[in-house]
């Protein structure tokens, strides 16, 4: 993201920000009880939000939360915990989508309302980053109470990048990068270690001189497993970045077996995003023969002496991989 967008979106939330005070004043002066339903209908719409994010897996379910906590957040425009919840159903929309399209959309929204939340939590990342400084900088003036929406943010970011093209994915990489590596830094067991999923599939789509590779790939995704072994969508990433950049058909049937083979059910609560997983595995095997070459492929690139473009052909399905 430009400095620019992010000297746009403070201006939008100082006017907010104006324009709340303002009404708040006027609200007091004309009738001092006026704050109560405010606060009756945020907490309401709050309340309901929760209920349906339970059942996420149900789009119907889904688009209410999003609905209910999209009135929320309109009530209450400062509140951390409403944009947070937001930020989290928008990326479980993503998730969820088919139409790369409408995962991109749903991907910049999570990355706003996790930005407007992050801003609340953490002014000097807020300033950081208007002023143009470093990525990293910016990161750093994130303590642990803003790992969540760093996180979100720094997901957001980088995966409506990856849903727009190479370009895109270079032009936000080392912004995501920073700001994800901090995130796992101040809590790396957020969304079941999503940080540590996140970074082992980017630096899987990465050359080396960009901040990836395999190596520290294969790390983040060892570190993933350790903490959330239960985690099916870290099985999905590592079969669909790692073991492809690799061409390690062994492991990405491997990966995807266990998915295959695990009951979603086991962990209530990552139910819907274990069955997401599971039908992304499935949607990741009819596509085997598209991102595995052939062991024939292997031996005669083996014995060329030109330059092989096998890492060209994995990078261009890598970064540009549904969302």
């Amino acid at each position: 993201m430009s400095s620019m967008s992010h000297r746009s979106l403070a201006l939008l939330l100082a006017a907010l920000a104006t324009a709340g005070c303002r009404r708040a004043a006027e609200g007091a002066a004309a009738a001092p009880a006026a704050a109560a339903p405010a606060v009756e209908a945020f907490d309401a719409a709050v309340a309901e939000g929760d209920r349906a994010y339970r059942e996420r897996g149900d789009p119907a379910r889904l688009a209410e939360a999003l609905a209910a906590y999209g009135r929320a957040t309109a009530e209450r425009p400062k509140d951390v915990g409403a944009e947070e919840r937001l930020a989290r159903a928008e990326a479980f929309q993503a998730l969820a989508e088919t139409d790369p399209g409408r995962a991109r959309e749903s991907w910049l929204a999570s990355a706003r309302a996790a930005e407007r939340a992050l801003r609340q939590l953490a002014p000097g990342f807020a300033a950081a980053v208007d002023r143009g400084d470093d990525p990293a900088v910016a990161a750093a003036e994130v303590d642990a109470a803003g790992a969540e929406p760093l996180y979100l943010l720094a997901q957001g970011t980088m995966r409506s990048a990856q849903a727009s093209g190479y370009a895109a994915v270079l032009a936000v990489k080392d912004a995501a990068l920073a700001m994800m590596s901090r995130a796992a830094e101040l809590d790396e067991r957020v969304d079941a270690a999503g940080p540590h999923r996140a970074l082992g599939a980017w630096r899987a789509a990465l050359p080396i001189a960009a901040g990836g590779g395999a190596s520290a790939s294969r790390a983040h995704f060892d570190r993933a497993r350790a903490l959330a072994p239960g985690d099916l969508l870290a099985r999905v990433a590592e079969a669909e970045t790692l073991a492809v950049l690799l061409q390690d058909s062994a492991r990405f049937d491997a990966l995807l077996e266990e998915v295959d083979a695990s009951d979603p059910a086991s962990d209530p609560e990552r139910a819907p995003e274990n069955r997401l997983a599971k039908r992304r595995a499935a949607e990741l095997a009819k596509r085997r023969a598209q991102v595995l070459c052939p062991a024939s492929y292997h031996r005669s690139r083996a014995s060329a002496t030109a330059p092989s473009d096998s890492y060209g052909r994995k990078l261009a399905y890598l970064t540009a991989r549904r969302a």
